[in-house]
């Protein structure tokens, strides 16, 4: 069985424009609801962490495979 070891684990795969579309769209009802503006606010601050989070990530860096061409292979012509 694979196993993932502990100490190179996996990043968790979060796509973070979509956290971040989510997030204003509950910002904006929030802003809209009287008494709920502590609660847009706090969504401000939280699409601001996911777009300080995602400057940060570096883009995924594929090591680039060899590839190697064999000839063909010749069939006896019947």
């Amino acid at each position: 069985m694979f196993r993932i070891p502990p100490r190179h684990p996996w990043p968790p795969a979060i796509d973070l424009s979509t956290v971040r579309e989510t997030l204003s769209y509950m910002r904006d009802d929030a802003r809209s609801v009287q008494g709920l503006e502590a609660l847009a606010q706090a969504l401000e601050a939280a699409i601001g962490e996911a777009d300080a989070a995602e400057a940060k990530l570096r883009p995924a860096s594929y090591s680039p495979i060899v590839s190697r061409f064999l000839p063909a292979r010749q069939r006896p012509i019947s």
